[in-house]
């Protein structure tokens, strides 16, 4: 549920900005009116305190009001958030006579800021800097230029670094920050800065010629901490640079599907990669966030989620140009702007590229050789832990030792499956009445994250036996239940399901007959009981049978790519008599067909964690020019995309199976999901060079599994229509932010 807040941003925006925007952005005008009503929420104060004066906001609150900003115009946030900025310098370093003088004045909008630290040499390597204080009595003279102030001509409170001694070493020793007010003497506006877009914002150049400065503006009163209390600030500016981007991606994923929507046309599969882009950067963002309010060291996700909201909004932002055509690029439109603005959040609060070393670096520092890399189940319950933390245990003390000998045998692994039904996870979604756990879809879902983790055939194995209990659980009938579900959670009957199997079914009287053949079935080779989805005069129905039946022929298992020792095959049907019993009820196959979905997606997702983790211990393994390969900007790089595209796919994972198995997030998550996976394994492949082309190491297995998880239950090039096909219909309904939001 949303803070008040966001909701009076919202109606702020629909009723006031929109109307507006495009005139003023294209004049490049100052919005005095907008800037005033932002006063009059409370805006300027929204991270103060308060008992300062302000709205006190978390910072989850905060991310959801400039999303919802920036979905207007993108350019308010600038207002705000560099004002926003020197005030938690203020807050969380400064004395407490500087917060009461400053505070309450930046809560109201009387003291407007901003944070003055790029300079013409120095930009994301802060400690560049050659702007210098000197001490002169009671105060201090300040010389230097500052470069790209936002807020330099309408601001008139900035938190400023500089050099009190320049001698220090390390450099950010003799670094301090101060609060520098218009008035004073020396302090120069020299000249506005014309940009591509981000227009109607202030930005500025600006000139110190022995400015004087109290020192009582001293931030905290104690010189050489400027560095620490400016990066402190990153974190929340990180994460509002990923709020700007969540905003102008909705905006332009918005005006798309109204495009779209509108034209009567078939959609585009595109606009399915834009919903799942923009769903995947609000979540991420909201992830970073609430780390940041639980007081968790979140320097590495504030980071990611920078890195992948603004690519991911550059990307919606050229797509949606695309899908407008020609007129996408007239300035009577909004989607022009948008490109114009995107690129900023590429560059700002650090350049994506010196971002994604810094992730890298911060992976090394976290993790180095140890498992479980971006893992953590901190917000989880005590026993979601446990279970969880129970199933990594068995995975790496039984899995992961064994997997890639099974995997040259092409062998089933028999001894693993039972090993997990002793643990319950057979059973982990049926009702504890039949014998199960009665867990929720999201804690399945880091189980079966976890198994993939070691071997995506097990993983495979689980998920499909899993979804044939499912869905008897959720359709069967109480006799099919009380029958069916108990030996399936002991693990002494394995099940599998058949979609769209090609099947048909008549019935006379109290038996069905079943005539035809399937595509290959995962694990039909060692199922007892498969579900089978058959052709029928009044439609398609869902079939518990027993393969042991008669007229049920189970062929050899086909050669496959990847996930061996799944042993897919078909299965042929010749007249073959079901009792009626064994028929479930109608609306089975949708839900079935969503749960194989999020198998998919979670086993992507452990897919591609091994696959990082794999590379993650080989680069600081490997040396090359006398140095761990880890060193290397180009391994860093790698790194650093590979974990923040699993983190995505994680979340739009675990968002599916919290959300009722939603269709479109179901779909959005295992089309991202599969496809990450392939793209981690790919790039771990490059990391490890050509021993990940050998079988002596396990990359080339996750390489050919990953190829399995983008056919499995249905293709990507398929669910990619089907979602694009729901999003265009939800737009058209006037429900377009049914997944995005």
């Amino acid at each position: 549920m949303d803070h008040p807040v966001v909701g009076a941003v919202r109606e702020f925006v629909d009723a006031e900005v929109r109307p507006v925007a495009a005139a003023l952005e294209h004049d490049d005008a100052y919005p005095h009116e907008l800037v005033a009503r932002m006063r009059e929420l409370g805006l300027f104060g929204a991270l103060v305190p308060a008992a300062y004066g302000g709205l006190g906001l978390d910072v989850t609150t905060y991310a959801r009001v400039i999303e919802e900003l920036c979905r207007g115009w993108m350019s308010l946030a600038g207002v705000i958030n560099s004002h926003t900025m020197a005030a938690l310098i203020v807050l969380n370093h400064g004395t407490e006579a500087q917060r009461q003088r400053f505070l309450p004045r930046f809560a109201r909008g009387q003291a407007r800021g901003g944070l003055a630290l790029t300079e013409p040499h120095a930009g994301t390597d802060v400690q560049a800097i050659r702007t210098v204080a000197t001490r002169r009595g009671d105060d201090y003279l300040i010389t230097g230029t500052k470069l790209f102030i936002t807020n330099a001509r309408e601001g008139n409170t900035l938190a400023l670094l500089a050099l009190t001694d320049p001698r220090a070493e390390p450099r950010h020793r003799g670094m301090s920050c101060f609060i520098v007010e218009k008035g004073h003497p020396g302090f120069r506006v020299v000249k506005s800065i014309a940009k591509l877009g981000y227009k109607g914002v202030d930005t500025a150049e600006l000139v110190f010629e022995d400015c004087v400065v109290p020192a009582a503006n001293l931030v905290g009163g104690v010189e050489g901490r400027g560095f620490k209390h400016v990066m402190s600030g990153l974190e929340a500016g990180r994460i509002n640079i990923a709020a700007r981007a969540v905003g102008v991606a909705q905006a332009a994923y918005d005006d798309t599907l109204a495009r779209v929507g509108g034209s009567g046309a078939e959609p585009a599969p595109a606009l399915a990669d834009m919903a799942t882009k923009l769903r995947a950067a609000r979540l991420i963002t909201s992830w970073a966030a609430a780390m940041k309010d639980r007081g968790a060291r979140c320097d590495l996700e504030a980071g990611m989620a920078k890195l992948f909201a603004s690519e991911s909004a550059q990307e919606v932002a050229v797509e949606a140009l695309r899908l407008h055509g020609g007129a996408g690029t007239l300035a009577a439109l909004s989607v022009e702007r948008y490109y114009r603005d995107t690129p900023l959040m590429i560059i700002g609060e650090g350049t994506n590229e010196i971002q994604r070393t810094i992730i890298a670096k911060s992976l090394l520092e976290r993790y180095g050789e140890r498992f479980g890399a971006l893992t953590s189940r901190d917000g989880e319950s005590a026993d979601v832990r446990q279970m969880v933390l129970a199933v990594r245990q068995f995975v790496d003390k039984h899995v992961v030792s064994a997997a890639q000998d099974l995997d040259i045998a092409h062998a089933h692994p028999a001894g693993l499956v039972t090993g997990l039904a002793e643990l319950g996870i057979l059973g982990v979604l049926v009702d504890p009445r039949y014998g199960g756990l009665g867990l929720d879809s999201r804690t399945a879902t880091m189980i079966v994250e976890e198994i993939a983790r070691g071997s995506a055939t097990l993983a495979a194995i689980v998920v499909s036996h899993l979804t044939a209990a499912q869905a008897i659980g959720r359709a069967g009938t109480a006799e099919q239940r009380e029958r069916l579900l108990p030996p399936m959670t002991r693990g002494e009957s394995l099940g599998a399901v058949a979609f769209a199997s090609g099947a048909r079914a008549t019935r006379a009287g109290e038996t069905w007959t079943l005539a035809g053949e399937t595509p290959p079935v995962d694990h039909a080779a060692h199922a007892a009981l498969v579900l089978v989805e058959a052709a029928s005069p009044d439609g398609a129905v869902w079939l518990a049978v027993d393969l042991a039946l008669p007229g049920a022929r189970v062929d050899p298992p086909v050669a496959t790519l990847g996930l061996r020792g799944l042993d897919a095959c078909r299965i042929r049907f010749e007249r073959c008599s079901i009792p009626s019993r064994n028929l479930l009820a109608g609306g089975s196959g949708r839900e079935t067909l969503a749960l194989a979905r999020l198998g998919v997606a979670a086993t992507s997702v452990g897919l591609a964690q091994a696959a990082f983790e794999a590379a993650l211990r080989y680069a600081q393994q490997r040396t090359t020019f006398g140095k761990p390969i880890a060193q290397h900007q180009a391994i860093q790089l790698a790194l650093a995309g590979m974990a923040t595209k699993i983190t995505a796919a994680r979340l739009l994972a675990y968002d599916a199976a919290g959300a009722g198995l939603d269709d479109t997030r179901l779909l959005s998550a295992k089309v991202y999901a599969s496809e990450v996976a392939y793209e981690v394994a790919l790039d771990s492949m490059r990391v490890h060079g050509g021993y990940g082309y050998t079988s002596e190491f396990p990359v080339e297995r996750y390489y050919r599994d990953a190829a399995h998880l983008a056919s499995s239950p249905t293709t990507n090039a398929a669910d990619r229509i089907e979602l694009a096909r729901r999003l265009s219909s939800r737009g058209a309904a006037g429900a377009d932010r049914a997944l995005e939001r």
